[in-house]
C-alpha cells in the first residue's frame, strides 16, 4: 500500500474538530483514512483525513490539500503517489 504522507511534515487547517486545526508535525503512521502525527511538543495525534485540510511540505514546497484527496483506495492515494 502506498503511503504518500509517511515521514512528511504536515499541518492541519480548517478541521471539523476545531481542536485539531493547527496540529503540525511528522506523519509517523498512515492508514487508509487516518494519519498519526508526532507533534513538535512530542505528543501523538490521530487525525481523520476526511475531516481536515492539510499543508503538506514536499521538496521545500508547501501544498494545501483537501484530506478527502488523501484517502487511500485500492492501495494508492489520489495525491502524491510515490
Amino acid at each position: 500500500m502506498s503511503k504518500p504522507l509517511l515521514f512528511k511534515f504536515i499541518e492541519t487547517v480548517n478541521c471539523r474538530n476545531k481542536s485539531l486545526s493547527g496540529v503540525s508535525g511528522i506523519v509517523i503512521e498512515e492508514t487508509a483514512k487516518t494519519v498519526k502525527v508526532l507533534t513538535l511538543t512530542g505528543s501523538i495525534k490521530v487525525i481523520i483525513k476526511e475531516d481536515c485540510w492539510f499543508y503538506v511540505n514536499i521538496n521545500n514546497c508547501t501544498y494545501l490539500v483537501n484530506g478527502r484527496k488523501l484517502i487511500l483506495k485500492g492501495g494508492k492515494g489520489k495525491f502524491l503517489n510515490s
